[in-house]
């Protein structure tokens, strides 16, 4: 008896397990532009580019860790950084950011950090 206690005691943490992780995988699905900033001003691009770049582009955007291309050389048009930054790269070698693929980048967010890197051309 106390072996199939111990196994429905499993059974049972295992499911509230499952439930608890589906559910916080929908609240990242359910972010919106509401739960940061209003706007591309309000952003502290530099906290999102340390966090999200600075480990394969570096602080100057020249680094080149794993594939990432320059960011000081990129004639990337604006509307591909944000692409790019949202879906990642086709290749796969650059994760998505958007909150549609369980990044954590709202769109603005997104928008400001893709205008941010253009400060990094030279």
């Amino acid at each position: 008896m106390a072996g199939l206690a111990g196994s429905n005691f499993i059974k049972t943490t295992l499911i509230t397990l499952s439930i608890l992780v589906g559910a916080c995988n929908n609240e990242k699905d359910l972010r919106s532009n509401e739960d940061g900033p209003s706007n591309v001003e309000e952003v502290n691009v530099m906290k999102l580019y340390t966090r999200h770049c600075v480990d394969c582009h570096g602080e100057n955007g020249d680094l080149g860790l794993m594939g990432a291309k320059s960011l000081v050389t990129s004639t990337m048009p604006i509307s591909e950084r944000i692409e790019l930054i949202t879906h990642g790269s086709k290749n796969g070698k650059m994760n998505p950011f958007g909150v549609e693929h369980y990044g954590d980048l709202n769109t603005i967010e997104i928008e400001a950090l893709a205008h941010f890197l253009e400060t990094l051309r030279h």
